[in-house]
Parts: structure tokens; sequence; C-alpha cells
């Protein structure tokens, strides 16, 4: 009795360690596709973002000579401005994130869903105009996986379609219980990147504030 009780514990202890194992199989396959598939999105997104600014730039000159000629009365509006976006295969992406201390430099996409999450960040709330903007991430390591690692003062960076680059700077890293929508989009902060804790029970979030782009 007992030695059959032993076998079926052995028997049980194996399959835990083989569906262990592949989970943790399937979650690398899982992060290596995203992140093959953020790299190529971030190419192209560069691309374009590249041509933009070449096409400004060019529009730009063209503004000034007509400017020397005539100078139409300005009058300012407030409108609230809609981010740039570009579309690359079936996705809209709003520009490109770049935390140097990480190494990383990842697409953000538009119009965030848990299955896009699965392939780059994702903007979540607010815009770079507004400064209330919060972008979402995996907690692969190719994405916010690493996080936790920053410190006050890192820089962050953010370059939109037209190849503006947005700067911050960390000012605080904080632990929000996963229910903490409010907070998270209600912060004061110019920026705030986050992402889940393996389990999804809270969220690994970094405050960031607007720095002059020198």
């Amino acid at each position: 009795m007992r030695k059959g009780f032993g076998i079926c514990c052995i028997i049980l202890g194996v399959c835990c360690l083989i569906s262990s194992l592949g989970l943790i199989a399937y979650n690398r396959w899982e992060e290596e596709k995203a992140q093959d598939v953020s790299k190529n999105i971030l190419q192209d997104v560069q691309e374009d973002i590249q041509d933009n600014t070449r096409e400004e730039s060019t529009s730009e000159e063209s503004t000034s000579e007509e400017s020397n000629q005539y100078k139409p009365e300005e009058i300012s509006v407030d409108i609230p401005k809609e981010m740039l976006t570009t579309q690359i295969d079936s996705y809209d992406c709003i520009g490109v994130l770049s935390i140097p201390v990480l190494e990383l430099e990842l697409p953000v996409l538009t119009n965030w869903s848990y299955a896009k999450l699965k392939i780059a960040p994702c903007h979540y709330f607010g815009s770079y105009y507004e400064k209330d903007f919060v972008i979402a991430a995996h907690n692969y390591q190719s994405h916010f996986g690493r996080l936790s690692e920053l410190q006050p003062k890192d820089l962050i960076l953010f370059t939109d379609i037209s190849g503006t680059v947005y700067c911050y700077e960390v000012v605080l890293l904080e632990t929000l219980p996963a229910n903490a929508t409010e907070e998270m989009i209600t912060s004061g902060f110019d920026l705030s990147l986050y992402t889940c804790t393996p389990g999804g029970a809270s969220r690994v979030t970094v405050r960031c504030s607007s720095i002059a782009n020198e």
C-alpha cells in the first residue's frame, strides 16, 4: 500500500516537473518571438521616422523662403494635439522608446491590448503633448522586465513619428497594486512606464519628468 502510494507520488512529481519545464519552454519561446517581431517593427518605424525627418527639413526650407515674402497673422488656438502614427504591417505605432542604461530600444504601439503587449510596449494613456504619457509593456527581459534596475536621474527618450525627441529622467520607482488604475494615470508625472510582476499581483512603475533636450 505504502509502496504504491510512494510510486504515485513519484509519478505525480515527475508530471509536475515536466509541466513546469514545458511552461518555462513555452514562455521562453513566446518571449523570443516577441523580441523578433518587435525588432522588425522597430526597424521599419525608424525608417519612417528618418523619412519624415528628411521631408520636414525640406518643408521647413521651403516655408522659410516663402515667409520672406509674406508673413500672415498668427492666431493662437488651443486645440489638443493628436499623436502621430505610422502603420507597420498590421500595427499602428506612435514612435520609439529608448532606455540607454538598459540598452533597450523598442517600438510603441497604439491602443493597448493583451495581445499587442506580447509584441511590443503599448500606449496605455495620455500623450507626450499633454505630459501624462503612460506606456505599458510585458515583463519580458527584452521589454520591461528590467524596469526595477532603473535609478533616479537615468535618461529615457521617446522619439515620435516626426522625429521629435522627448527627453525624460527617472524620478522614482514604485510598486502599485494591479487594480490601481487611477493612481497609474493621475500621477502628475510627465511619463510613466509600467509592467506587471510575475503572476500579475502588482505593477512595477517608473515615474519620469521631462528635461530639456540638450
